[in-house]
């Protein structure tokens, strides 16, 4: 292979923006150096022949330097028919690449080049609250969502990462940056049955694993029969919906307590109950260890419409509060 093909493919492999940058300073140098050779009176250095340049293929004309020959008006003439060709072809592909970038994003396919950032797997209620919750409470805290069902960013207005496809698959996780992340939460798909739910949500953690051994994983199971077998893949925490849902009704069914469901966390049905008035003058803290004697789990509040999951156990409590609470099972 000859010498000028090596310097060829060398050059190709260069991004194109760098190639027209490069381009851009070789076209400044060469005219400035040429102006200053042909006038060097007028333009008695190079950079001021480089300024002139500039402003002239900019079009902004300070007036400060201005050919005077002949020779001079002809390369200024070639200049600007020329450089503003270049400069506007220079910023259209900076703006062509941020749309891009831009586009990307939204479509999922771009790459997250982040670390100890949290992935999680699929698309739901519950994956939509906590992805929240987190941002709420930890806006640095990098977030990662990987989902097959979405054609556009669930949450665009925000710093959140979003990357279409199934997470089965390694190009998918690789995207995620699966090697970099601190934790993986795998969530389930109620749209299918709960067999095929559990064995994707097994599936998925084994090319998780199998990417990255050492990540906390943390996975969603609705059957007892796949329990263990999400274990044996590697599963770190174990999330067992149907279980704490089913408990969490039937003590509420047995207990005779007149309680609104408020909604899922991780699968867990969260409870609404409605402030007493003696309650109003204690702290979280104090509160949760008296409805711990009652068999009462307090989890949280609700406070001019937001929910607070376990707020600082010395926080005083409201009278206008609502209590989020999930019970122990019998």
């Amino acid at each position: 292979m000859s010498h000028t093909n090596i310097v060829s493919r060398k050059f190709s492999r260069i991004p194109y923006l760098l190639k027209l940058l490069s381009i851009v300073f070789v076209f400044l140098f060469l005219f400035g150096t040429l102006i200053h050779l042909i006038e060097p009176d007028n333009f008695p250095k190079i950079t001021d022949g480089i300024w002139w340049v500039i402003v002239t293929i900019s079009t902004i004309g300070y007036g400060d330097y201005a050919p005077k020959t002949l020779a001079g008006r002809i390369i200024g003439t070639i200049l600007i028919l020329t450089g503003v060709g270049i400069l506007t072809s220079y910023f259209a592909s900076i703006a062509k690449v941020a749309i891009s970038k831009e586009e990307q994003f939204l479509n999922g396919t771009k790459i997250f080049n982040g670390s100890n950032h949290y992935i999680i797997v699929g698309w739901n209620e519950r994956s939509k609250t906590i992805i929240e919750e987190i941002h709420e409470r930890r806006h640095e805290q990098a977030i990662v969502l990987i989902d097959n069902t979405l054609r556009q960013h669930p949450l665009p207005r925000t710093n959140i990462h979003f990357v279409h496809g199934r997470a089965t698959v390694d190009d998918v996780l690789l995207k995620a940056n699966i090697r970099e992340a601190s934790l993986v939460l795998i969530t389930t798909d109620f749209k299918q049955n709960e067999m095929q739910t559990d064995m994707f949500s097994i599936l998925t953690l084994l090319a998780v694993k199998g990417l990255n051994p050492n990540v906390y994983c943390l996975v969603e199971i609705l059957t007892q029969e796949q329990k263990e077998n999400a274990r044996r893949a590697g599963a770190d925490g174990l999330v067992e919906t149907n279980k704490f849902a089913s408990e969490y009704i039937l003590h509420f069914l047995l207990s005779g307590k007149a309680v609104e469901i408020q909604g899922e966390w991780f699968g867990i049905h969260i409870a609404e109950l409605a402030m007493q008035h003696e309650w109003a003058h204690l702290t979280f803290q104090q509160l949760s260890n008296l409805l711990l004697e009652q068999d009462i789990l307090l989890i949280g509040i609700m406070r001019g419409g937001k929910r607070r999951l376990k707020p600082p156990a010395h926080s005083p409590l409201q009278a206008n509060d609502s209590l989020l609470i999930m019970a122990e099972s019998y």
